[in-house]
């Protein structure tokens, strides 16, 4: 068995929770897709507050230059107590992630969670609508 950390064995333990003995007509009440579900959907949902945990921060540091540059150094300040209250977030939040892909690797017998690739955007050509405007004009 692969060695997790101790955050994962629990998040681990909340997942195995769901399983059960009670069999169906139908088979296992619970199966593990269903499992690797649970697993997907929590990286999921810890790689988005990572990833707007990120945002925040890189968008406080841009304000904090702003300020700097302007030389206001009361609203430099106040960006500089946020900045130092969502670090320490940021650091769990990459723990939580961290730990929510030990327990999805533990879960699939080693395999690695990758956020799903947004699909390519639809490239648009706009239509010559100049014939169109000689009739109507």
């Amino acid at each position: 068995m692969i060695k997790i950390s101790t955050l994962a064995k629990l998040k681990l333990e909340v997942i195995n929770y769901h399983t059960t003995d009670r069999p169906s007509v139908d088979g296992p009440v619970v199966n593990t897709a269903f499992l690797t579900k649970l697993g997907t959907d929590a990286c999921y949902t810890s790689n988005n507050s990572l990833i707007y945990k990120k945002k925040q921060l890189a968008d406080s540091r841009a304000e904090y230059d702003r300020h700097v540059d302007e030389n206001n150094i009361y609203s430099a300040e106040k960006t500089e107590r946020y900045i130092d209250l969502l670090t320490p977030e940021l650091d769990e939040l990459q723990t939580r992630h961290d730990a929510d892909c030990e327990v999805y690797a533990a879960l699939t017998g080693g395999e690695v969670w990758q956020p799903r690739k947004k699909p390519a955007a639809k490239t648009f050509k706009a239509r010559d609508f100049s014939e169109l405007d000689k009739k109507v004009a």
